[in-house]
């Protein structure tokens, strides 16, 4: 015997039945017979409860109601006025803040659809975290800006560098997935995908110029300056130093948002994912 939930219950003292009732004043109780059957059990999605003993009376079961009531994640309150049990939903408690799980980083892509927004973040989580994570956000999710200001899933796209509060439950997929519980919008940063023209060492980390262009097609090139809080992956969100990056590599960066006038302009590299040959 199984109870599925409902919204809102409400019973009436006339309709609630025990095993046996005294006679009373205008027919509003009742006496009647039941049979306790020890042989039937109840569940509660899927949950064992032993302490709802069904009464069987005229072929039907009657249980606890305050047992059930419990079981089923409602409140149960007696309204003496109107003679009525109340049964209303127990509000679902959120999660604790220290619950959540924090990654920030840059959306790689941001797909929509019934309703839901899948954003692709390629980060760096809290150690023994995930660094890639496919956030779910929806219409619980909450999103801001850095000022605080509401935002809309439509202002997430690729190259939203995002603060993600998500779980704490996670899909163990590959890449991981869970709930964004909150998304903060960090600012925007411009995408460029091309071949590495050349690797230089500097003094504060690597540059790495996209495009072999020369002369005047040199303005097309692009020197991505990359310090210590680069983040540099494959495409299958692995790890790579810069100086394992070759010439002739295809990558997608994220950078900016400044970029310096000069030619080839400059500019700071937030990520880079290092493409596969076929460029995929």
């Amino acid at each position: 015997m199984k109870l599925k939930k409902k919204s809102v219950i409400l019973l009436t003292a006339a309709g609630i039945l025990g095993a046996s009732a005294v006679a009373g004043a205008a027919g509003l109780t009742q006496k009647v017979s039941g049979l306790l059957r020890s042989d039937i059990h109840v569940s509660v999605n899927g949950a064992a409860y032993g302490s709802i003993q069904p009464v069987y009376i005229d072929g039907k079961a009657y249980v606890p109601l305050r047992d059930t009531a419990v079981a089923l994640g409602y409140e149960l309150t007696w309204n003496q006025q109107a003679k009525q049990f109340d049964l209303t939903p127990k509000k679902e408690e959120q999660a604790p803040v220290d619950a959540y799980i924090l990654n920030t980083g840059v959306v790689t892509d941001a797909q929509t659809a019934n309703g839901l927004t899948s954003l692709n973040v390629m980060g760096k989580g809290a150690a023994g975290t995930f660094d890639w994570i496919v956030a779910k956000v929806d219409k619980d999710t909450l999103i801001v800006d850095e000022a605080g200001a509401v935002k809309t899933a439509a202002d997430l796209k690729a190259g939203s560098r995002v603060a993600v509060e998500y779980g704490p439950m996670v899909a163990l997929s590959f890449p991981a997935q869970s709930h964004a519980a909150k998304v903060t919008l960090l600012g925007e940063r411009s995408i460029k995908e091309d071949k590495v023209g050349a690797v230089n060492k500097t003094d504060g980390g690597w540059q790495i110029q996209l495009g072999s262009g020369t002369g005047d097609a040199a303005i097309s090139n692009l020197v991505l300056n990359v310090g210590a809080d680069t983040l540099i992956v494959t495409s299958m969100g692995e790890p790579i130093k810069a100086e394992d990056i070759k010439v002739g590599d295809k990558v997608r960066a994220y950078y900016g948002p400044a970029t310096t006038r000069s030619i080839p302009p400059q500019s700071a590299a937030d990520t880079i994912v290092v493409l596969p040959a076929d460029g995929k």
